[in-house]
């Protein structure tokens, strides 16, 4: 009987390592076979001077949304800079060599000019403290000990701190050039 127990180990070992086989091979099929996930979008964003923030921040709602990649070249100024809020946390955004920043205080333009009324001022000053908050630390804490020009209070609409986009983000893999 023993011989004979031993040929249905054996017998059982291999059909369950033949049976293991053909449900890899069933697996490893499909796998082969199946549609790759997409993949999410690449932005390249290049020179770009800002504009509505609310616009923006649904532009970049979106690009969170989609888990998009973002590339910067060139400047990226006003309200283009509210993607380094710490709300879009699914942006995947990097600069490249030549990337820059530009900051100033938020302002209200009515009927083309800036509104420099004391009420104005004021609400510059906490939207600015709203976004502050928004910010990643490092920077926060920069923008709060340098002096970042505001319309509202007198600067220029054109005068802006200007950071390298080296400092406030990761390297792009490759350059638009590169493409």
């Amino acid at each position: 009987m023993g011989e004979n127990s031993r040929f249905w180990v054996a017998f059982s070992i291999l059909l369950l390592a033949f049976a293991l086989f053909t449900i890899m091979s069933v697996w490893m099929t499909i796998q082969a076979h199946a549609e790759p996930l997409p993949s999410p979008p690449i932005v390249h964003i290049t020179d770009d001077p800002g504009g509505n923030v609310g616009v923006y921040y649904q532009k970049y709602a979106a690009l969170d949304a989609a888990g998009a990649e973002v590339h910067f070249h060139g400047m990226c100024a006003s309200a283009c800079g509210i993607v380094l809020f710490q709300r879009f946390t699914h942006i995947r955004a990097c600069a490249d060599d030549g990337a820059i920043f530009g900051f100033h205080k938020p302002f209200q333009e009515r009927d083309g000019k800036v509104v420099r009324t004391k009420s104005a001022v004021r609400d510059t000053r906490k939207l600015w403290a709203m976004w502050l908050r928004a910010l990643p630390d490092p920077l926060r804490k920069y923008l709060q000990r340098v002096r970042v020009p505001s319309a509202a209070e007198g600067d220029e609409q054109n005068v802006m701190l200007i950071l390298p986009g080296s400092l406030l983000l990761p390297k792009c893999p490759m350059t638009i050039a590169a493409q």
